[in-house]
């Protein structure tokens, strides 16, 4: 690794032995001729520090519990390089990852640039449905991103961006009291000072999912969360922030015809019903549809479940 960096990798860690060293595994396999690595842990009780010990090059920085933004806000600080690039502890980066990142920053008006996220070696067959799940329904969110070409875009998801590093110092990084959606609304300050954000798909990161419906129902409902802190701070700023009141419309809706037409409250089956089916117009698979429609009824509930009650936690932890 390069004295003088062209790109600082920051990766805030908190327990996670199970996933880490397959990350800086990967790291320490790329193709770049400058960049380092700085693992940031987020004080950790499963002794997943220890496993930097075994990377020399690697820089270990420990610090109390005070969340992933702070977390990564402190690897920001510690970077020498002038690109700050992003992963997740539970990601596997493609050997060419930083070159294809490299290639989104095509002039001075570029902030960030994204990639792609895949289901990496040794994910669950659960992981896999979900990765392929988010696909589906990706143009609902900034979360995935299904462009084919490098192009412009609103988000890069964290697990899987760079940055100018003197753009994050003016923005000030991630906000501390916004998690999880502290990338999207770092990334909203950033076009709002006129600069642009690139997705390359050809930047590909392997990123682990859950692997159970439970632990995907708690990520929705933390994702739904997040969600509402940021639409407490900004407002309806992109098509996501419709849903959860429409999806109010609608179930308030339903209670009135529960208690005055209930013979018309099978009709509610039929939204249920398209959603099966575009996911087999989607996959032209019966099974993969019904397991889809599961996922998709989870978010549904759990997303907005989270949404409704997000203001009963404080956010960045």
């Amino acid at each position: 690794m390069a004295d003088s960096p062209r790109i600082s990798v920051v990766i805030a860690s908190y327990n996670s032995r199970r996933t880490l060293g397959r990350c800086l595994d990967s790291l320490m396999a790329l193709d770049h001729p400058s960049f380092e690595v700085i693992v940031v842990d987020d004080g950790s009780t499963d002794g997943s520090p220890d496993i930097c010990e075994s990377y020399p090059t690697i820089r270990l920085i420990r610090l109390d519990r005070g969340g992933p933004s702070r977390a990564r806000n402190r690897g920001i600080e510690a970077a020498r390089g002038e690109i700050v690039a992003f992963t997740d502890s539970d990601c596997v980066v493609a050997r060419d990852w930083l070159q294809e990142l490299e290639k989104g920053f095509l002039d001075e008006t570029v902030a960030g640039v994204g990639g792609d996220q895949v289901s990496p070696d040794g994910e669950s067959e659960f992981g896999k449905t979900v990765q392929e799940y988010f696909r589906a329904v990706g143009f609902v969110t900034d979360y995935i991103n299904l462009e084919r070409t490098l192009t412009e875009t609103r988000h890069n998801a964290s697990c899987n961006s760079s940055y100018r590093k003197k753009v994050l110092e003016v923005v000030g990084g991630f906000a501390k009291d916004q998690f999880p959606c502290e990338d999207v609304e770092m990334d909203l300050k950033i076009r709002r000072l006129g600069y642009r954000l690139m997705f390359n798909p050809r930047a590909v990161v392997g990123h682990f999912r859950p692997g159970d419906y439970r632990a995907f129902s708690r990520m929705m409902c933390r994702y739904g969360g997040g969600e509402w802190h940021l639409w407490r701070k900004h407002g309806f700023f992109r098509k996501l922030d419709y849903e959860p009141w429409a999806f109010l419309l609608c179930v308030l809706f339903a209670l009135g015809l529960l208690l005055f037409e209930p013979s018309l409250l099978p009709l509610f089956l039929a939204p249920f019903l398209f959603v099966f089916f575009w996911f087999y117009g989607k996959k032209g698979s019966a099974a993969a549809s019904v397991r889809f429609t599961v996922l998709f009824c989870i978010t549904l509930i759990f997303w907005n479940w989270g949404f409704f009650t997000g203001f009963r936690y404080r956010p960045g932890t």
